[in-house]
């Protein structure tokens, strides 16, 4: 009988408990992407391509499963928007064209 009562007292807990585990996915994701991507893309455009990552992600059945490819892909979507002429992009390949 002691078995069952401790078989009882281990109840699976509830999917919102799992939402710290989703923050720290957004943010492991978020840390790649400015790794891979912060050179060319500011840290406000990569926020908005993590919020709409999010947004789709929730949208299917498994949005911890979805949300890393979806940041991944809308990123590679921005940098290949914005080409290799970004305001942001210290590189100095921009300055060959200045004169």
């Amino acid at each position: 009988m002691n078995r069952r009562t401790k078989t009882l007292t281990t109840q699976p807990q509830s999917l919102n408990s799992l939402a710290h585990l989703a923050t720290g996915l957004r943010r492991t994701v978020s840390t790649r992407l400015m790794r891979e991507f912060g050179v060319r893309v500011t840290p406000a455009l990569i926020r908005r391509v993590l919020d709409d990552a999010t947004e789709v992600a929730q949208e299917t059945g498994f949005p911890n499963l979805f949300f890393p490819a979806l940041a991944e892909e809308k990123a590679r979507f921005v940098i290949a928007a914005i080409g290799d002429h970004h305001p942001y992009d210290h590189s100095g390949g921009t300055l060959s064209h200045a004169a």
